[in-house]
């Protein structure tokens, strides 16, 4: 471990960001993504990679997105133990699986082709395949939500002199409304603001389910990314 441990150290005394694509110790360095290349890696991984990911302290990654095969879900289903080697009663069974990851490899596909990635999205490609797991039952809802937005002067320029060159965040306003799966069905209705809409809607989120959920007020939002969707359609685009 002590390679990655060492980029990992030069990074942060240089205050540099670690680069995906770094040789050995790169979060890219050992990511699989095409079907027939993830199917051919579960036969024998040593065809494609010329050391063991441990042995540096990184690790195997297999990538889900339009180029994935029916073994990239299989992987990722192994990987989040939802399919064991030896079932017993309460499985679902490898027959079952291997039908449903069609299923969910085709709706991946599907939602790539609308412009969605779930290439840097392993989080959202893992609730996708809790969706699909027999009992499974969604903790809470999100039943409605809205975001307004307030600034002092829509001329940012004008903004900044006024301010004698201080920048101000742009403030946003979320109101959210959530069912909350325990028993009755409970709905919460929470406001909550914050330095932009996905900021407020976080806070707001977070207020509504931290009752029940604790945990939750121990997540940060510490990044997030904006994909448009359909590029075409101006300033009614989805994203």
């Amino acid at each position: 471990h002590l390679l990655a441990d060492s980029a990992r150290f030069v990074d942060e005394t240089l205050n540099l960001i670690p680069r995906k694509s770094q040789p050995y110790v790169g979060a890219s360095a050992f990511a699989h993504k095409g079907g027939l290349h993830v199917s051919a890696l579960a036969k024998n991984a040593k065809a494609y990679e010329h050391v063991d990911p441990a042995r540096v302290g990184n690790e195997q990654r297999v990538l889900v997105s339009e180029l994935s095969g029916r073994a990239n879900i299989w992987s990722t289903l192994k990987k989040a133990g939802l399919v064991r080697e030896h079932e017993d009663a309460t499985d679902l069974g490898q027959a079952k699986w291997r039908e449903r990851s069609a299923a969910i490899l085709e709706r991946v596909k599907r939602l790539e082709n609308l412009g969605y990635s779930f290439e840097g999205a392993e989080a959202s490609v893992h609730l996708m395949l809790l969706h699909a797991s027999p009992g499974y039952c969604s903790p809470f809802t999100v039943l409605d939500y809205s975001v307004t937005t307030s600034d002092e002067n829509l001329d940012s320029a004008s903004r900044a002199v006024a301010k004698g060159g201080r920048r101000t965040a742009q403030r946003a306003r979320a109101t959210v409304k959530v069912r909350i799966a325990d028993g009755d069905d409970e709905d919460r209705l929470d406001v909550a603001e914050g330095s932009g809409p996905v900021d407020a809607l976080a806070a707001a989120l977070v207020r509504s389910l931290a009752p029940t959920f604790p945990f939750v007020d121990s997540i940060r939002l510490v990044d997030y990314k904006v994909r448009i969707l359909d590029p075409h359609s101006a300033t009614r685009v989805e994203i």
